[in-house]
């Protein structure tokens, strides 16, 4: 019983008469309260502390120790980060190699879920637009677009050819939009590495996004593997007779699209939970410097058949207009 109702009684006991309500106060205030004994942390200092054996004589059951989210998350990211096999990482984390397996696939799980909410344009046109122009002083970018084979081990029952790249090398294709920081702001793979990257982004759902998106008076950029569009530009050709303004404009463009290039030296559904964690240390000012340094695309592939003429136009007719503008800035 707490204290005012204690004091309470006691008044009363004092100015009561009645010996029946004497009684009572005195029977309520010699009253114990009823405690029931018990052990403290009997999990963390008594269970955890079984041997095998005397786990299973007291539960009936294996002893199958938790393992805590820390070591999930620190596990895959060791796996994700070293060049290293499931086996080296399970016995560093004394943890089964099942085990390991089931925990990276549901780490990956967990990151493609939340995807959506690192990998996004959620900043708007006007200011990806805005921050771009900074960085070399293009107009009007909203993004850098390029694709990066990745290896794998030919898949079963699949043909190898099919996934063999340009370098006799088995793998898939990571297309990838980036933003003025380097994020990754669209991401699309799983495609063999023998596709073509014009065609490994007319199979992406951004290709059929980026038109409303864009406008007239946004874009983004790309090499020359691409097709021109009005909202997606590439550096003019060499074919030997450059005038000083398409120089200026190509190294203008080359020193906006690094930041793509740079990005990828930095990353199915692996590769998806990469970029997710790739976006978290920038976010989190946790990046390392790379060189800013790269050239025109020349890829021998770079010549990819366009069949839509109106739209090539278009995009020419975008690039030379902001060319003539870079001539002044």
């Amino acid at each position: 019983m707490d204290e005012p109702k204690i004091i309470a009684l006691m008044e009363y006991l004092s100015s009561s008469d009645s010996e029946e309500d004497i009684e009572i106060i005195e029977h309520i205030l010699s009253k114990k309260k009823n405690i029931i004994p018990k052990i403290n942390n009997y999990i963390t200092d008594v269970v955890h502390a079984y041997t095998d054996p005397q786990f299973k004589g007291s539960f009936r059951m294996e002893s199958d120790p938790t393992i805590t989210s820390e070591n999930h998350i620190l596990s895959f990211i060791w796996f994700s980060a070293n060049k290293c096999s499931l086996r080296d990482v399970s016995e560093r984390f004394g943890i089964g190699l099942t085990t390991q397996f089931r925990i990276n696939n549901r780490v990956m799980d967990f990151l493609v879920s939340i995807s959506s909410k690192f990998i996004n344009f959620n900043e708007g046109s006007v200011g990806l637009s805005q921050e771009f122009q900074k960085v070399s002083g293009m107009p009007g970018v909203i993004g850098c677009i390029d694709g990066s084979s990745i290896p794998i081990r030919t898949p079963a029952h699949k043909i190898k050819s099919t996934y063999t790249n340009r370098h006799d090398i088995p793998s898939i294709t990571l297309q990838a939009i980036c933003d003025y920081k380097k994020r990754f702001i669209d991401v699309f793979t799983g495609a063999p590495g023998k596709i073509h990257d014009a065609r490994v982004f007319a199979l992406s759902d951004i290709s059929k996004e980026l038109p409303s998106m864009c406008g007239t008076k946004y874009h983004i950029i790309g090499d020359g593997a691409y097709s021109i569009r009005e909202w997606l530009l590439v550096p003019y050709k060499n074919y030997g007779n450059f005038t000083e303004s398409q120089i200026i404009f190509n190294k203008t463009f080359c020193a906006t699209r690094v930041l793509i290039e740079n990005t990828f030296d930095k990353i199915t559904k692996f590769i998806i939970s990469c970029c997710v964690l790739h976006n978290m240390c920038i976010n989190m000012n946790d990046e390392i410097e790379l060189d800013n340094e790269i050239g025109p695309s020349t890829d021998p592939e770079n010549d990819f058949i366009d069949s839509d003429f109106n739209q090539r136009k278009n995009g020419e007719s975008k690039r030379d207009a902001i060319k003539n503008s870079l001539q002044y800035f």
